[in-house]
């Protein structure tokens, strides 16, 4: 049975942002290397050291998820316009297509 991806998006069923790292890739290595950097960072601070560097971290993650969110829906909004652009046949793609 067919479902609509659509209404599996809004269902929550498909999640972009839910990607797994592949093993020994490029990003899986720069994961590791950050949580390593990360442990031994907040093993030489003092309590108040990693107090700071915590809201530091969590003030990131937040740009972050700004940040990608803002990025998924202008590039949804590009990717419709292009879409859009080929089915109204001003772009002439539709004649050579």
């Amino acid at each position: 049975m067919y479902k609509s991806i659509l209404e599996e998006f809004a269902r929550g069923n498909i999640n972009p942002a839910e990607r797994p790292l592949i093993r020994n890739s490029h990003g899986d290595r720069a994961a590791r290397k950050l949580v390593d950097s990360e442990d031994k960072l907040l093993a030489a601070l003092n309590e108040r050291e990693k107090e700071l560097f915590k809201n530091f971290d969590k003030a990131q993650a937040d740009i972050s998820e700004i940040s990608g969110v803002e990025m998924f829906v202008h590039g949804y909004r590009l990717g419709v316009l292009m879409t859009t652009e080929v089915f109204d046949g001003k772009s002439g793609l539709i004649a050579t297509v």
